[in-house]
């Protein structure tokens, strides 16, 4: 299985970063690199749907205003969480909200899976939450490896009861306020016109912890105004790369990619680099490149840029791992699948 070769001939990944500034997308990089190859998974999520009476109907949001209804799901997720008394990390409010929007069912009446989320035990929502993150894994170790903290809890010991109660409420507020109806499209366009990951992260950390992290979220209208207005003036060709050296959970390439689509421009054929040195934010990034779908040219690194210097090769190396890794995965159980199949036929024959 051939291998992604990210970002491997980048032009400038000895050069110190670019000052840290709320700017949209602005470095041109240069040379695309090639897509990962692709890896067959099953197309539906194994965890098949409870037969269930459909009551969606207060499941829509009340407001048109898509930003406004990530921060009304950010609030009720908060509530919900503290409510519960479901502790101090939140990696896993965060990641609850992660998973629902990565759950890979899309189309006009995908929405209708909140019914069947809702209807599942304790130990049915850990399962599902499971085969969404292992599903994505394999389409894309590079991102998923980058999100570890939003969902390494899933893997972990089996929650307790105050932790799966608070799981749980997560889970209904966010499915409540309509979260489905922001993630769910099968159209990308639809499913980027807002920041959800970085709404709750915004929400639910605290202020002294903004402010340790010196984390300023560029208000989403602003973001599409600073995009609409450099792409006027910048000429979009296929194979340039954007880096974002402050990143934060991707706010200002949501915009970009809106605008993108617009004018009729596919992400998929730029590159897009992200560094933030908040490992929520960073995990958030990955989460959103894929929900925002921006394509197989994604990098996302972790880190201080202006103490460590160019995080993108860095995070180049860590995605090559992360790729390799699934691929020697892949080829072993491929082996496996094809000794079962052989010892199978002896046996057959033998009778």
């Amino acid at each position: 299985m051939s291998q992604l070769d990210l970002f491997a001939d980048m032009d400038g990944a000895d050069e110190p970063p670019p000052p840290a500034l709320m700017a949209p997308p602005r470095r041109i990089l240069t040379d695309l690199p090639p897509a990962p190859a692709p890896v067959t998974v099953s197309a539906r999520p194994r965890p098949k749907l409870a037969m269930v009476k459909p009551t969606v109907g207060h499941y829509r949001p009340t407001q048109r205003n898509p930003h406004e209804t990530a921060f009304n799901i950010a609030e009720a997720v908060s509530y919900a969480w503290h409510h519960a008394q479901g502790g101090a990390g939140i990696e896993v409010p965060m990641g609850v909200v992660a998973t629902l929007a990565l759950w890979p069912l899309r189309g006009p009446d995908a929405y209708l899976a909140a019914d069947w989320w809702l209807s599942l035990d304790d130990t049915q929502l850990l399962t599902a939450f499971r085969e969404c993150w292992a599903r994505w894994w394999i389409m894309r170790p590079d991102l998923i490896d980058r999100a570890t903290p939003l969902h390494k809890w899933v893997d972990d010991e089996e929650p307790g009861p105050k932790r799966a109660r608070a799981v749980r409420a997560v889970t209904e507020a966010a499915l409540t306020r309509g979260l489905l109806h922001l993630t769910s499209s099968d159209d990308p366009y639809f499913r980027s016109t807002a920041d959800v990951m970085g709404a709750v992260l915004a929400v639910m950390r605290s202020e002294g912890a903004h402010d340790a992290l010196a984390e300023f979220h560029t208000p989403p209208e602003v973001a599409e105004l600073m995009a609409r207005m450099t792409f006027e003036d910048m000429p979009l060709k296929p194979g340039m790369k954007f880096d974002e050296p402050t990143g934060g959970t991707g706010g200002m390439y949501r915009a970009a990619v809106q605008v993108m689509r617009d004018k009729s421009i596919d992400p998929h054929d730029f590159g897009w680099s992200l560094a933030d040195i908040d490992e929520l934010a960073a995990a958030g990034a990955a989460v959103n490149a894929i929900i925002w779908d921006l394509g197989p040219h994604v990098l996302i690194a972790c880190g201080d840029t202006l103490h460590e210097g160019n995080l993108t090769a860095r995070a180049a190396q860590e995605a090559r791992e992360s790729l390799e890794r699934r691929d020697r995965l892949h080829s072993q159980v491929a082996f496996l699948a094809a000794i079962q199949k052989v010892e199978a036929l002896v046996r057959d024959v033998a009778a």
